[in-house]
């Protein structure tokens, strides 16, 4: 028998597509106090934000006579017919997201506009209203929700643990402060401030507050303004070098006619188009975009929670803005020299790689400068802060000679001074392996100077498929290091063997952490001076509700007035990888959702081992190079890292001759 719903069940269904979980609730309020004219805008969460939300805004307020009709579905002030559905000029316009939250929690709105006397309370549980009275109230609104899907029953149970809800309501604040900084907010969540901005209209302030320092002063400001009226398309805001990016695109906060947009579809293709060739894939640069259109020539009502639009000239919008992100990406990106004292413009649609490295200087001979006039010492360095670098005396050649190409200081200053190179932490790990009697040993002193761990053991993560180990690398001799990025070694019957040093440690590393994790053992090192970071707000409240967990993968971490405290961090993590890590656990934290905790360990694995290991651009001397290697071929899958890109390339004896042209 077909028959018509009740009101209350019909209103608790449309309620599902508009309010997903709590920080559903919170984008709706931010847009109808921003729709209001609103100045400062507060937002208090407990429990996360199942428990309670209070949403209070200095915005216009709503009018005594017009309160209980704002909470009738299709209620609005901001459409009248359905022509002004082509030329949108406000956040909210359905009519549809104050009933849908009172159908499914308890709400108490109290309002009041300016040149009223007293203010309006109204009390709605379930969607039907249970008191209404005059209060004193300051100009503005002020939400109270309670008991979220107390109702709903089944659609509360599918609400994911109370730190990941705050991670989700802290990334729809931080959306909303990045795209106006006109406006100040403050978000309190379980009466600990995560983010306060000052309302002052400066962008680069908003995004200091949100991101650090350290992220701040690495972002490139953006400004296009093309055409006119309906054919208008202009975008301010800043974007990170491509030197600077992120394994997920939570950094990316896209803003169309001041609406937060989700970077997929027709908005994700003008960064894919952008950073073209400059980003390895998987990697996202860091967004704060602001996308200003006609209303016309941009369609908002194509999403239940109007989190994408759609374009009416997509290529043009597109080409537009792709073209000036990358002009000035391009622009302002350099390459160093050996020694850092000559930067050179980068080759438009040159390939950058996903870990910054200093190449080998392109240049003939005759066009080198002349060393005598060189700095005695380099101004700038890709060593780690904790790997002292010798000084090069005055005239002496900024170039290493040939014979010794994978030094970083000149041998013979070392021999005179007794220098031993201090080896980087994140290669303490790497051990020389015992090899046959002919093949070339490394010098005693480079040998001393690495730490000798026990050989790894591949011990699988509960739940993770095995793979079959084929073809073993053979043994190998290293040679040399090019471009301070990748090994070349000498195989069985004069094959040449490139490797790739960064990606080769991470596989190294990725199974030694399997093996502890396996064993449960992470090593783990207090820090003598607790580091204190400032973190999006997003991945502190993630970090920060998942305390217990990364004990577990060695991190101990506590709250802190101005971001997160580490006391304790994985033994093999740098201090200067750390603040990264934590941002990218944080990632896994907030995307942990339907993934099982096998997948999760997975991550966290790749993740540390990224982290804790020997970037590219980083010098290697011949006894760590072929620790490397000798580490590289003991593993158990040693021709990939964990991201599944190549460790090694092989050229052939043949190949070889056939390039000379020694083959009939």
């Amino acid at each position: 028998m077909i028959r018509v719903l009740d009101p209350i069940v019909a209103a608790q269904i449309a309620a599902g597509e508009v309010v997903e979980r709590p920080a559903s609730v919170i984008k709706e309020l931010l847009e109808n106090a921003l729709d209001a004219g609103a100045q400062r805008i507060t937002i208090d969460v407990r429990g996360g934000g199942i428990g309670e939300m209070r949403i209070q805004d200095d915005g216009s307020g709503i009018a005594a006579d017009e309160v209980e009709t704002a909470f009738m579905r299709h209620a609005t002030s901001k459409l009248t017919s359905a022509d002004d559905l082509w030329a949108i000029g406000t956040l909210g316009f359905r009519g549809e997201a104050l009933p849908s939250i009172a159908a499914v929690s308890q709400v108490i709105c109290t309002t009041r506009v300016a040149d009223e006397p007293l203010g309006t309370e109204l009390r709605i549980a379930g969607g039907e209203l249970q008191a209404r009275q005059a209060v004193g109230a300051a100009p503005g609104t002020t939400f109270v929700i309670r008991n979220l899907f107390y109702n709903v029953p089944v659609r509360r149970e599918f609400l994911r643990a109370p730190a990941t809800e705050n991670a989700a309501i802290s990334a729809i604040v931080t959306q909303y402060a990045l795209a106006y900084p006109q406006v100040r907010f403050t978000l309190t969540i379980d009466g600990r401030l995560r983010l306060e901005t000052n309302g002052s209209g400066h962008l680069p302030g908003v995004l200091l507050a949100i991101y650090g320092l350290e992220t701040a002063r690495q972002m490139l400001p953006v400004e296009v303004d093309s055409g006119g009226d309906l054919t208008r398309i202009a975008a301010r805001g800043l974007v990170s070098p491509a030197t600077f990016s992120r394994g997920s695109r939570d950094g990316m906060h896209i803003s169309v006619n001041g609406r937060a947009v989700q970077p997929r579809g027709q908005i994700g293709k003008i960064f894919d188009e952008a950073y073209h060739t400059l980003l390895m894939k998987g990697r996202f640069p860091i967004v704060v975009l602001d996308i200003q259109l006609h209303p016309a020539a941009v369609d908002v009502n194509v999403h239940p929670t109007k989190s994408e639009v759609k374009f009416r000239d997509p290529e043009r919008v597109q080409r537009i803005i792709a073209r000036a992100i990358r002009e000035v990406v391009q622009r302002t990106a350099v390459v160093q020299g050996w020694d850092g004292e000559i930067p050179q413009q980068v080759e438009a649609d040159a390939p950058a790689a996903d870990e910054p490295f200093e190449p080998l200087d392109d240049r003939t001979p005759e066009a080198w400068p002349d060393v005598t006039d060189a700095p005695a010492v380099p101004e700038k360095t890709n060593l780690p802060a904790n790997v002292e670098r010798p000084v090069r005396p005055p005239g002496a050649s900024p170039y290493p000679a040939a014979e010794h190409a994978t030094s970083a200081a000149p041998p013979l200053r070392e021999a005179e001074a007794g220098y031993v190179r201090p080896v980087p932490p994140s290669l303490r790990s790497v051990r020389p392996v015992p090899r046959e009697p002919h093949a070339a040993q490394a010098p005693l002193e480079e040998q001393a100077a690495l730490r000798v761990d026990p050989p790894p053991v591949h011990t699988p993560v509960p739940g993770q498929i095995e793979q079959e180990r084929r073809e073993p690398l053979p043994q190998l001799r290293a040679l040399a290091q090019l471009a301070r990025s990748y090994l070349l070694a000498e195989g069985p019957e004069g094959a040449l063997y490139l490797i790739d040093q960064h990606a080769a440690h991470e596989r190294i590393t990725y199974e030694r952490l399997m093996t502890q994790h396996a064993a449960r053992a992470i090593e783990s090192q207090a820090l003598l001076m607790p580091a204190t970071m400032t973190l999006p707000p997003a991945s502190q409240a993630a970090l920060l509700g998942a305390e217990h967990e990364l004990e577990h993968w060695g991190f101990r971490i506590t709250e802190a007035d101005s971001g997160v405290r580490v006391l304790a961090l994985p033994a093999s993590v740098a201090a200067d990888q750390m603040r990264a890590a934590l941002i990218e656990i944080a990632d896994h934290l907030v995307g942990s959702g339907g993934s099982t905790p096998a997948d999760w360990d997975e991550r966290m694995l790749i993740t540390l081992a990224c982290h804790t290991s020997v970037r590219a651009g980083h010098p290697l001397t011949q006894g760590e190079q072929q620790a490397l290697i000798d580490q590289l071929a003991a593993c158990y899958g040693p021709r990939t890292c964990p991201h599944g890109r190549p460790t090694v390339i092989v050229v052939t004896r043949h190949q070889l001759a056939r390039q000379f042209g020694r083959l009939q």
